[in-house]
């Protein structure tokens, strides 16, 4: 498949990007989410990075009601999503601009010092709902995210949570791939054992339990010490998890995502 572009693009605001794609303000309630033009040829021999989000609004649209707390697409072409904008975007850099860090390099946050203050619980435990109910939603389709993070976690101009991007969705039992601790827990033993397990309630709360320690905490679990990828894995795959001492309905939440407690995401 070829993948085709206009400059036309950058006559609108830039609003973010990633790995495979850059995203553009084109109207007051539209953004359009484009394929990277400067992708490597190793890149453009691999797997379309739309081809899965693709599938699942696909199926989406397919489905007689909708979801409030999942990003609309309105308009899907090979390689442009016309999706809904979030007037205040991402929940991430709320948080880090609270975080007290020492000087990065590269574009990359320094060490965590501390976390200065702290979000409102009221708006946590909203967004924590609002999160939940899209998951629902998502696997009553058949479908996990697998992908989640603060930075695909939207903000509309009610300050309500929009769960985006796609990428990395995938029906339930697939391997889970592309996600490492603290959002997913390495399998110790089994036949499964080396991975990630595949892809169901269990690695979705897991990673909802991370999720909400971020909100909660003010930053990601053992964000304030340097480990090793091996150490990351043991002590995930251990369940060696942070100390929990905020607050207690939080942080009860948190331990029972990091513990498999659900059996649905409902």
């Amino acid at each position: 498949m070829d993948f085709h572009y206009t400059d036309a693009l950058e006559k609108h605001n830039w609003i973010g990007g990633g790995l495979d794609a850059y995203i553009y303000h084109v109207t007051p309630t539209i953004v359009v989410k484009t394929v990277r033009c400067d992708r490597t040829p190793e890149e453009k021999a691999a797997e379309h990075p739309f081809l899965k989000e693709i599938a699942f609004y696909k199926r989406l649209n397919e489905c007689q009601d909708r979801c409030l707390n999942i990003v609309e697409c309105l308009l899907m072409l090979p390689d442009y999503l016309f999706l809904s904008y979030c007037t205040h975007k991402a929940i991430a850099p709320r948080f880090y601009e609270c975080q007290e860090r020492e000087t990065g390099t590269n574009g990359f946050h320094g060490r965590l010092i501390r976390a200065k203050e702290y979000e409102d619980p009221t708006l946590i435990a909203r967004w924590i709902q609002q999160l939940t109910s899209a998951l629902d939603y998502v696997e009553k389709m058949g479908f996990c995210h697998n992908d989640l993070h603060a930075s695909n976690c939207l903000l509309d101009s009610n300050f309500n949570l929009k769960l985006t991007d796609f990428g990395r969705a995938t029906t339930i039992g697939q391997p889970l791939e592309g996600t490492l601790p603290p959002r997913a827990q390495p399998i110790l033993a089994g036949p499964l054992k080396g991975t990630y397990g595949l892809c169901s309630a269990r690695t979705e709360q897991f990673a909802v339990g991370t999720l909400l320690y971020f909100m909660v905490y003010g930053y990601e679990p053992y964000d304030d010490i340097i480990l090793s990828a091996a150490e990351w894995d043991r002590r995930f795959g251990e369940m060696e998890f942070p100390e929990l001492t905020r607050n207690v309905v939080f942080d009860g939440l948190i331990s029972a995502c990091w513990h498999n407690v659900y059996p649905t995401m409902a």
